[in-house]
């Protein structure tokens, strides 16, 4: 009788173990730490393209200002080049030279700013994908945390009452038994004993020996496995 409560012991234990494998393991399985990490990074790539394009802003705001400035110089040089004031011909070259070079200082900003322009366009269009990434993956995400929250709850009902169930069973059980029970166990990662069907001890898969089967009917007799060493029990059905 005491090796038949230690089995169903065992039975009530390696449910528990199942249990907290469950649990441990179920945000990884229902993929809500896999999306949780996209979410996190869609949000860093956001940061990053966010903190480009605000640099990026600032730079051709101030080439915009340079660019209006040589505006503004240019038409003061060219008043004065065309206001009929100076008649002084190498004056006037070199006046005409100089509108020529704020004319190309101009230009080459203007093409800068061009640049600087569709490098924003691309980093915006970035930025408006990624926030819709990240509003469609936040919502995934929420709903996978409920699904899993629903989960563990029922994963973790199940513990307990399993471990209600455990500690009645380990109330009927003598401590000497309990004792061998608990070693074997430890020993064995939980499963420290097995069951004997057609003769064949159902973990290692040896033949018990003749010497062996009729100390199993004894339902107080610790029957250990010539082989892997595990606790036997033959069940009634069996």
């Amino acid at each position: 009788m005491q090796v038949r409560l230690l089995w169903d012991l065992q039975q009530i234990d390696l449910s528990i173990r199942e249990l907290v494998a469950k649990i441990e393991e179920a945000p990884l399985l229902s993929g809500v730490q896999e999306t949780a990490d996209c979410l996190e990074k869609l949000k860093s790539e956001l940061i990053e393209v966010e903190k480009r394009l605000k640099e990026d802003r600032k730079v051709m705001k101030n080439l915009e200002m340079d660019v209006q400035k040589l505006v503004e110089d240019r038409k003061i040089l060219k008043d004065s080049l065309y206001g009929g004031k100076i008649s002084n011909i190498k004056e006037l070259e070199q006046m005409h030279r100089k509108m020529e070079l704020l004319t190309e200082r101009k230009d080459a900003l203007e093409d800068k700013i061009m640049t600087f322009l569709e490098l924003i366009e691309e980093q915006e269009a970035f930025q408006r994908e990624h926030l819709e990434k990240i509003d469609q993956c936040t919502t995934e995400y929420r709903d996978m945390e409920k699904r899993l929250s629903a989960a563990l709850q029922t994963y973790v009902e199940e513990k307990d009452s399993l471990e209600q169930e455990r500690e009645i069973q380990a109330g009927k059980i003598e401590a000497k038994y309990m004792d061998k029970y608990l070693t074997l166990a430890q020993k064995y990662r939980g499963q420290g004993m097995a069951s004997v069907v057609n003769d064949i001890c159902g973990v290692c898969r040896v033949f018990i020996s003749s010497a062996l089967r009729g100390r199993l009917y004894n339902p107080d007799a610790l029957v250990y496995c010539e082989n892997c060493g595990r606790l036997l029990i033959k069940l009634e059905k069996q």
